[in-house]
């Protein structure tokens, strides 16, 4: 009798799975802390910063989400949506207004390679500033 081939297919299967695993786990990685200066505020968890210390092809309008919170999107369907998405923007652009210096720390990317970091301005961390509540905020890297 023939070798069923679904156990191949499975221990293959298996392995990608945990080979995945660790991937998201590297990316997940603390590259440490950095100065940089916002160019301008994407939205109410996306700031776009240039980092003087790096060559202007990795540090020139970099998009950083901030790290542990995730804002309303500004392009969501419900209307209600929207109107918070353009609060939140509005709270982050007063805070973080365009020459702003800040500190991103605990640099890593997420998942889906997107930069995220805690940002801090005159030592004051931004979404603490913001008063956002627990329930607007999740772990760096759980972001979906």
């Amino acid at each position: 009798m023939p070798v069923p081939y679904r156990l191949p297919a499975c221990l293959l299967a298996a392995c990608l799975v945990l080979g995945a695993g660790s991937a998201l786990a590297q990316t997940a990685r603390d590259y440490g802390s950095v100065a940089a200066v916002v160019v301008r505020v994407c939205d109410g968890d996306t700031v776009l910063v240039d980092i003087p210390e790096y060559p202007d092809i990795i540090g020139k309008q970099i998009r950083v989400r901030l790290a542990g919170v995730d804002a309303p999107e500004l392009r969501d369907k419900a209307p209600d949506v929207r109107l918070a998405a353009r609060q939140a923007r509005e709270a982050m652009a007063a805070l973080l207004p365009p020459g702003t210096a800040v500190t991103l720390s605990g640099l890593r990317r997420d998942k889906y390679f997107r930069l995220d970091a805690a940002i801090t301005v005159g030592g004051r961390d931004v979404a603490q500033a913001l008063g956002l509540p627990e329930s607007a905020t999740r772990p760096a890297v759980s972001r979906d």
